[in-house]
Order: C-alpha cells, then sequence, then structure tokens
C-alpha cells in the first residue's frame, strides 16, 4: 500500500516536470537572446528605411521636411522618439500642424498641415488664418492679400479693423488693399475698385486717412460718401491720391492733375447734404501743400 503511494507520487511529480519544460526552455531562451543582444544597437536590426511625406502644401518643400525628419531620426523603427521629430517640425514657419505614424516594416508616414496666409504683417511676415503672425525666411509679395502694418503686438487690433472695413467696402465695390496704424495710433487705408484690385495689372489705390481720434464716427462718414465721390468724373480723370477724414465736420481730396501736380479741396459734410455734389467741384482748386495738424 506505502508502496504504491509513492509510486503514484513519483509519476505525478515527473508529469508535472515534463509539463513545465517547454515553459522553462521558453524563458531560458528569452534571457540568453536578450544577453546576446543587449549590446547590439536597435537601429542596426531594425532601421528606419522610408519616409514619406503628405499634405496639401503650396509653401513648403517635401524634401526638406523629409530631410529634417531622416536627421532627427534616432533608433530604429519601434525605439524612433516621434515626438522629438513633430517638435523639430513644428518649428518651420509655414507647419500649421503634423503629426506622425510608423508604417510596417520600415517606414515613417508623415502628414504636414501647412499654414493659411491671409494677410501680409509688415514687410517680413504674413497673419494666419487663427490670428497668428509668422515670419518665414522668403516673403512673397506677389500673393493676392492685403497688407496690413503696425507696431508689434498690435496684429489683432488691425485685423479685426479690416475684417469690419472689408465687409463695408464689399458692399461698395471697393477692396481695402493696405492698412495701417503708426506708432501714434492713427489709422490710414488704401482702396481701389474691386475690378481693378483683382485685376494684375499695377493700380494705384486712394490714400484714405481717419487719424486717431473718432476713427469709427470717420469710417462711417466715409462710407456715406465714397460712392458720390466715386460717380464724379474728375476722380475718374484726375485720379484720386489722398481722401483725408481728419476734418471735425468735413474731408478734402488731393488728386493729380494732367500736369502730374498734386491739387486738393475741401468739402463740408453739411454742404454735401443740401447741395448737388458736382456743385462743390465749382469750389476752388489749390495746391495740396495744405498745412493742417491732427484732428
Amino acid at each position: 500500500m506505502v508502496i504504491t503511494m509513492k509510486r503514484k507520487n513519483k509519476t505525478s511529480l515527473f508529469k508535472n516536470i515534463i509539463k513545465a519544460l517547454p515553459a522553462f526552455i521558453g524563458v531560458t531562451a528569452v534571457i540568453y537572446v536578450a544577453l546576446i543582444i543587449k549590446d547590439i544597437e536597435v537601429s542596426t536590426v531594425l532601421p528606419v528605411g522610408d519616409v514619406q511625406v503628405n499634405g496639401d502644401m503650396a509653401f513648403i518643400d517635401k524634401n526638406e521636411i523629409k530631410s529634417i525628419v531622416e536627421d532627427n531620426i534616432s533608433g530604429g523603427f519601434f525605439t524612433v522618439d516621434l515626438n522629438h521629430v513633430r517638435e523639430m517640425l513644428l518649428q518651420k514657419p509655414w507647419v500649421k500642424n503634423v503629426s506622425l505614424r510608423r508604417q510596417w516594416p520600415d517606414g515613417i508616414e508623415v502628414f504636414v498641415e501647412e499654414r493659411k496666409a491671409i494677410a501680409y504683417w509688415n514687410d517680413d511676415g504674413y497673419i494666419s488664418e487663427n490670428g497668428n503672425v509668422f515670419k518665414p525666411e522668403l516673403v512673397d509679395k506677389d500673393l493676392n492679400l492685403p497688407a496690413l502694418n503696425g507696431p508689434e503686438g498690435q496684429h489683432i487690433n488691425v485685423l479685426k479693423f479690416m475684417n469690419v472695413l472689408y465687409k463695408e467696402m464689399a458692399l461698395l465695390n471697393y477692396a481695402v488693399t493696405n492698412l495701417g496704424l503708426d506708432a501714434r495710433r492713427a489709422w490710414r487705408l488704401e482702396i481701389m475698385n474691386s475690378a481693378d484690385a483683382a485685376s494684375d495689372g499695377e493700380v494705384k489705390g486712394i490714400d484714405v486717412r481717419l487719424g486717431r481720434f473718432d476713427t469709427e464716427k470717420r469710417m462711417q462718414r466715409f462710407i456715406r460718401i465714397l460712392p458720390a465721390l466715386a460717380s464724379e468724373k474728375e476722380f475718374a480723370d484726375n485720379k484720386i491720391k489722398v481722401i483725408d477724414m481728419r476734418y471735425p465736420n468735413g474731408f478734402s481730396v488731393r488728386m493729380m492733375s494732367a500736369e502730374k501736380t498734386i491739387v486738393g479741396k475741401s468739402y463740408d459734410i453739411d454742404n454735401l447734404k443740401t447741395q448737388n455734389f458736382s456743385h462743390n467741384f465749382a469750389y476752388e482748386i489749390h495746391r495740396a501743400t495744405m498745412q493742417m495738424s491732427e484732428a
């Protein structure tokens, strides 16, 4: 009886050892392999061999993006730090966003989202669609974008005013091609007929000066009188240079005469309300050397 029990225990122990043997061998093999390759660089075992750059890009060079990715790869397919590569790409001015993912067996796909420029900012940058200023090495001056100018940090205020002017001028078939805020916080803008603004030919715009004070009121006054001004034959013939809205109750116009000398005249808003507009052109034209301070 005792002998039988001992034999059964030995048989069970032997069976358990046999069952556990594959797992033991497997663990031993893993440890052995790990000890063998612990000093081997993963990049030499599974190197990144292919970088694909995708995205709708007009100003970004795909080859440049690919070179940046390749130059910043450290490690192999599984160990490459994609966040580090992404941060390097986001330093490029035209890059709005970028995402990277691994593609088995040895590839990395890079998807780049390019910024959209909606306006120039000063002489060395753009304003993006989300209101940020970015400054690439080269600024393309041939884009059909309005030029905004102002002190550093004022681009949001200038952009907001531009949006207001754009809507108002569009109703009158005029486009704002330039809007500036100077160091004294005085506003001036350049407008031209929408058809001229859309053409490829070089057409000079009309310089409109709103000044520092009562800007909203002066702008509304200008919008009110612009259709009448635009309808005058003299304006088309003499090519208006400046419309100055900085007078308390009126404005002045400066235009280029046939002799290429600048001439000007002043108008009173009250007279414009009660008299025929052409009658106001009978006002004496004088040389545009008017000395006036900021109203």
